[in-house]
């Protein structure tokens, strides 16, 4: 058998156990990387105060002995996953990185298998499987009248940057097409766009529409998360206006910008009654399973071995006094 490396056998190091079960170093740094990458400079230094460092990796810890204790209650009440919903979930990771042979190369870069990872999967399905469990018949639908409660009583939650409600229609056209078909499929277009009724019909029939020109109401979108393109020319759209036809890899396209919300008002309320419906209802799920993993953390025995971030923050604490 070969020797582990030092920092295999470091990533093996328990920070805390559950009812006896080990939650290793390894996981700790997995779920800091997500956490802290989006903070990572060009040279990959973290550009966040060390306080707020201690504070995710305690936040990290905290969040796999909750997910251990879901994973148990889980596994007592017989949650367990299938065959098929782990096939489900490797397979759309592959499609994600292209090829098995691509995923795997991914996978050694962080020191895992996809054997370890498939492990994990499982895990992760029972743990899901777990906490949808205890929400299922416990949350209560959201009333526009609790919603426009919330509205009226957080306007600091009402804000944020710009986003502007799209609509969008498309002709696919082949990037390799002849010619021929590239002009006709422009044609159409312009046809459209020069008929602000017939774009309005075309969006209306929605995206399952079983026709060549297809529509979409995109709702309130903000900048950069469309095709670069398409993004650039919504940004400079003014209200109502259909723009030109845009070429990109994938077709044709025309925008209309319906609405824009400028950053830092707060939006109207007939804007995001749905989407604030949404979010409160989610909180509701969450402030249940926050419930219920109380309960379970009272009756187990976690001991958290990891100690290095509350003692640093300690020292700086003593220092600054």
């Amino acid at each position: 058998m070969a020797k582990k490396s030092i920092e295999q056998r470091q990533k093996e190091i328990v920070v805390a156990k559950v009812n006896g079960a080990a939650i290793l170093t390894g996981q700790v740094e997995d779920g800091l990387q997500s956490m802290l990458d989006p903070y990572r400079d060009s040279k990959g230094k973290v550009r966040l105060p060390q306080q707020e460092q201690y504070g995710a990796r305690e936040y990290v810890i905290d969040n796999l002995i909750k997910r251990e204790l879901l994973f148990q209650a889980g596994k007592k009440k017989g949650i367990t996953h299938t065959p098929e919903e782990l096939e489900t979930v490797m397979n759309d990771m592959l499609k994600e990185y292209g090829s098995e042979t691509q995923f795997k190369y991914a996978l050694s870069l962080k020191g895992r298998t996809i054997e370890q990872y498939r492990e994990q999967m499982k895990y992760d399905i029972v743990v899901n499987k777990m906490a949808a469990d205890i929400v299922r018949d416990k949350k209560k639908e959201v009333t526009k009248e609790e919603a426009r409660r919330y509205y009226d009583e957080h306007p600091e939650e009402m804000t944020g940057a710009e986003v502007r409600h799209l609509q969008h229609v498309m002709i696919k056209v082949d990037r390799y097409a002849p010619e021929a078909v590239v002009k006709k499929a422009r044609k159409k277009l312009e046809q459209v766009a020069a008929d602000p009724k017939k774009f309005a019909e075309i969006v209306e029939k929605g995206p399952e529409a079983g026709e060549e020109i297809k529509g979409v109401d995109a709702g309130f979108v903000a900048r950069g998360s469309i095709h670069p393109l398409l993004d650039s020319v919504a940004g400079r759209l003014a209200e109502g206006k259909i723009s030109r036809v845009i070429k990109t890899e994938e077709g044709f396209h025309l925008l209309l910008v319906k609405k824009i919300l400028p950053a830092d008002i707060p939006r109207p309320y007939a804007y995001i009654e749905s989407d604030l419906i949404h979010k409160l209802y989610e909180q509701r799920s969450v402030a249940i399973l926050d419930a219920e993993i109380e309960k379970l953390r009272a009756k187990a025995d976690i001991v958290i071995m990891d100690k290095m971030a509350a003692n640093k923050r300690e020292q700086e604490d003593s220092l600054s006094e």
